[in-house]
């Protein structure tokens, strides 16, 4: 209403801006950063082992899952921007938003579905994270910078063609999996996953997730839409009569 009373002034067709004082409601709801539960990331993974390439499709789902990188970054990674290690693993995201180099730590479970993913692709006939470490590119070899995911065709899988998988296991999973799902919710789920394992790291958060501002890091410590009805819900006041 502000912004259509202001071109009519500005078109001649009124002296003044009845709109002028207006001011917009503040405040929220609750924080739409929704993530996934624990149900619905076990059936997205249960659809990706059931997918027609499951073992790239897991591990992408997992990559995801596990470090809240975003899906253009997933994406662009190359074997030398890993750091596979039997104990330890580290993404290095060389463009990220804004340009921005860091660091994420990858853990056990994204490691081993890395590791299941790549071993037919460095010749490792029983896949393990200790038998692909040992065989993980050099960094400074050629092979350091062989994109990470492989398209059906042999090629690198695009951001675009990544997005559309995510797509198709969400729609695939039915009502098991909230449809709106894309990766932007995994990396919302991990985001909530951290806060609720380690409350009031917003530092350490909007370091692994790449945010240059703390604001944005702190709406994942606002309860969801979700959450502040369940609590609604158990609220002791909440007694009705039949």
């Amino acid at each position: 209403m502000r912004a259509w009373c202001a071109w009519l002034v500005d078109q001649g067709y009124l002296p003044l801006d009845p709109a002028a004082r207006v001011k917009l409601v503040g405040g929220e709801v609750g924080s739409k950063r929704e993530g996934l539960s624990s149900s619905q990331v076990n059936a997205l993974l249960r659809q990706a082992q059931l997918s027609r390439n499951p073992t790239r499709n897991y591990a992408i789902v997992q990559v995801l899952l596990q470090t809240g990188i975003r899906l253009s970054e997933c994406s662009n990674l190359t074997f030398g921007d890993i750091t596979f290690g039997e104990r330890s693993g580290l993404l290095l995201i060389r463009a990220g938003k804004g340009n921005k180099v860091r660091s994420v730590p990858l853990n056990a479970s994204a490691r081993e579905a890395l590791a299941i993913y790549v071993a037919p692709r460095l010749r490792v006939e029983k896949a393990s994270i200790k038998t692909v470490a040992a065989k993980w590119p050099n960094p400074n070899s050629s092979a350091a910078f062989t994109p990470l995911w492989e398209s059906q065709k042999g090629g690198a899988l695009t951001s675009s063609a990544m997005g559309q998988l995510i797509a198709d296991l969400v729609k695939a999973a039915g009502t098991l999996v909230p449809q709106e799902t894309s990766a932007h919710t995994l990396r919302h789920t991990f985001a909530r996953s951290y806060l609720a394992q380690y409350p009031g790291d917003v530092v350490g958060l909007a370091t692994l997730l790449g945010h240059s501002s703390l604001d944005t890091t702190r709406l994942y410590s606002q309860p969801s839409v979700t959450q502040l009805t369940t609590r609604v819900e158990q609220l002791n006041i909440n007694a009705y009569s039949r």
